[in-house]
């Protein structure tokens, strides 16, 4: 019998990679503006910089924020500052270009969310209609793009993890990818309008949603048709902004060597990964880019770990 969880390893989010220049303003910017709370942090030191595909050892700090919902079902904002090497680029806020373009939050009020974060230094890019429903799209201090929709049955001044916006070239390409990994379609519609994204306001695109199965965190994949999307992610992984995401599986070298045999192109085989100052056990961690250069990584973390 064939073992499900290695043919489509991918169960759940567990982080999205934020690099920054210090992971202090960033953090305290999460927790305060939307009540998410920090659970992890490892210390400010040197290490292997081979898992990231750098030839030598790096220097940084990270901290894990969470929502009010905890760690075991909430997945995590890795807040990750970049020392040596330094911090590189700024983030895209260019909606047609391939990549990482959004993370997504539901709140109790928008209007009430919006005002907190622009007391916080957030500069609001849009209010209104996007083809996901209503929604304010916030630039924050170092440029990353916030994107905020309502929820009324969350407390007041908390936010809950809700979405990934991910633009790329093409959807018929990028599908088969992603439904390797274990995501599974919610929907796929057509869109005319583009300014809740930034774009012109007459566009043409399409858009895929998709989940994974132990979570309601969704992907929004968006491709834009015209104008075009164009471009792809960020190459280089201390670049700032939203950079890679982390999916867990339940056996990292199982879920590597069937798909290798299947021809899927790894960026990087199977590492075993200890997380000092954390009380996460140590982990086996391997990586692969989507078609347009989007990173995943895969964490063991059995399902075990969540109960």
């Amino acid at each position: 019998m064939t073992d499900v969880s290695v043919v489509k390893p991918a169960r759940r989010f567990l982080h999205i990679c934020y690099c920054c220049h210090d992971v202090e303003p960033v953090t305290q910017f999460l927790l305060d503006g939307l009540g998410l709370k920090l659970v992890m942090r490892t210390p400010k030191e040197w290490g292997p910089g081979k898992i990231l595909g750098i030839d030598r050892d790096t220097y940084g700090e990270t901290t894990f924020v969470y929502d009010q919902r905890g760690a075991r079902v909430s997945p995590a904002i890795e807040v990750q500052a970049w020392i040596d090497p330094p911090l590189e680029g700024t983030p895209s806020l260019d909606p047609l270009e391939a990549g990482v373009k959004a993370i997504g939050f539901s709140v109790r009020k928008i209007d009430d969310t919006v005002e907190r974060l622009t007391g916080m230094g957030c500069t609001v890019a849009f209010r209104g209609r996007s083809p996901f429903g209503q929604v304010a799209r916030l630039v924050d201090a170092t440029g990353v793009t916030v994107e905020v929709m309502e929820n009324a049955l969350l407390a007041a001044d908390t936010a809950q993890f809700r979405h990934l916006r991910i633009t790329s070239t093409d959807l018929d390409v990028s599908l088969p990818f992603y439904d390797r990994l274990g995501f599974a379609v919610i929907e796929r519609t057509s869109f005319t309008e583009g300014a809740w994204a930034g774009a012109p306001e007459a566009v043409e695109g399409e858009y895929v949603r998709l989940r994974l199965p132990d979570e309601p965190f969704e992907v929004q994949l968006v491709q834009w048709n015209t104008p075009a999307s164009h471009g792809r992610h960020y190459a280089n992984p201390q670049h700032a902004g939203l950079f890679r995401m982390a999916l867990g599986v339940d056996d990292t070298r199982a879920a590597y060597d069937q798909m290798l045999s299947e021809g899927v192109v790894f960026d990087r085989p199977p590492m075993d990964v200890i997380l000092n100052g954390t009380p996460v056990p140590e982990m086996w961690i391997c990586f692969l880019s989507d078609p347009d250069g989007v990173p995943f990584e895969f964490v063991q973390r059995p399902r075990a770990a969540f109960k």
